[in-house]
């Protein structure tokens, strides 16, 4: 079962709205929203080490499937590329795969065959881990908090 495009879009315009008050003070850039690829994009700098990250999210059949995130290379535009994704010792939230390893991103259950054998995509929201991260807002602060993070932070992965 697929979610209407025009319900995805309503939720996610929804939640980026909802992001308008953080962007301003973690200075995100929010692109617009591309209806065609159901998808935008997020600029963020780690004030850290000032490199630039930039988030693609897609959220076609958003809430049924956790949301699509991707990390573009700057320099390249190479999408998913390991040195596109940030690195931090916190935990595996940044995966080598690379892929943001968490419920919310749903490259990690096709990357490892799901997170869990008993749930899949659909059940998403059932995972007890997911916490604040069902929004987008909250998997923007979770992204914002790890590269912005002195003693974790380890800059950007090495590879292609």
């Amino acid at each position: 079962m697929t979610v209407d495009r025009s319900v995805s879009l309503t939720i996610a315009r929804k939640e980026l709205s909802d992001c308008i008050p953080y962007a301003g003070r973690y200075n995100w850039e929010i692109s617009p929203i591309d209806e065609k690829e159901m998808s935008f994009n997020v600029r963020m700098r780690s004030p850290v080490d000032n490199e630039l990250y930039i988030v693609k999210i897609a959220f076609d059949d958003y809430r049924q499937k956790p949301l699509l995130i991707e990390f573009i290379d700057p320099d390249s535009g190479s999408v998913g590329s390991a040195r596109s994704y940030p690195l931090s010792s916190k935990d595996d939230f940044f995966h080598t795969m690379p892929c943001v390893f968490h419920p919310c991103s749903r490259k990690a259950y096709y990357t490892f065959s799901g997170l869990n054998r008993y749930l899949t995509p659909h059940d998403w929201e059932k995972y007890p881990e997911i916490g604040p991260l069902r929004t987008i807002k909250g998997v923007l602060m979770a992204i914002s908090s790890r590269i912005s993070d002195q003693e974790h932070y380890r800059g950007r992965m090495s590879g292609p």
